[in-house]
């Protein structure tokens, strides 16, 4: 049976990553910050005791995604997927009103925090026959597209970008596969009711990129429906 570990599982896209990979015969350890008050998350769990695991962990606490580490490690000698879904989108911002601490924290969470989850987690990949890291971007990090003047989410989605090339260059001799992946513009807390994609459909795609990606096409940049999106 096949492993994911994801973060942000407690709502929205990544609840229906955890939906869908349910579906698809995955185990699935499901990272949140408060798992115990995820209602949903929790529902799913009961329904599937042996293949949905809610695990506790703060992507911006190295102490936390240790221990999320350690728990997982319990239940599993390896992770085959792991997808770095959460993150955080200050709305509001301008030149006049940027704050440097929220610019900091969206950083962490978005850029800095996935790439401690990979290096807490490269013992758990490194032991998979084909370890495969999606990073959730956002077509808003896309520097030759710019669509918006959203300052933190914006730049802390372009550099998880480049961080993800760096980590794609160095993981490939060890088979180990990396890319960021747009995920469409989802009906979710964070798109809002005008968005014109379902969560489920999100999660679908990304699903379906994640099982047919080849380690030939590690650091790339694509869209959950599986296509280049230009960086």
């Amino acid at each position: 049976m096949k492993t994911l570990f994801l973060t942000g599982a407690n709502r929205g896209i990544g609840l229906a990553i955890v939906n869908e990979a349910v579906k698809r015969g995955y185990a699935i350890f499901a990272g949140c910050r408060h798992p115990q008050k995820a209602a949903d998350l929790q529902r799913l769990a009961s329904e599937n005791p042996d293949r949905v695991i809610p695990i506790a962990i703060d992507v911006t606490d190295a102490a936390s995604i240790e221990r999320a580490r350690d728990d997982v490690r319990k239940a599993t000698g390896a992770i085959d997927l792991l997808i770095n879904n959460a993150g955080v989108f200050p709305h509001g911002e301008r030149i006049e009103n940027l704050d440097p601490e929220t610019m900091l924290h969206t950083f962490h969470v978005n850029a800095v925090g996935p790439m401690i989850v990979v290096q807490k987690f490269l013992p758990l990949l490194r032991a998979s026959q084909q370890a495969k890291i999606l990073n959730i971007t956002s077509q808003l990090g896309s520097i030759s597209l710019h669509m918006s003047n959203h300052y933190s989410y914006n730049s802390s989605k372009a550099a998880l970008n480049m961080l993800t090339r760096i980590l794609a260059s160095e993981l490939r001799p060890a088979g180990i596969l990396a890319v960021v992946v747009h995920p469409g513009w989802v009906q979710t807390d964070m798109g809002g009711t005008a968005a014109p994609l379902r969560p489920s459909e999100s999660a679908q795609g990304i699903l379906t990129l994640a099982q047919r990606l080849t380690l030939a096409e590690s650091g790339e940049f694509f869209t959950w429906e599986g296509r280049k999106h230009p960086w």
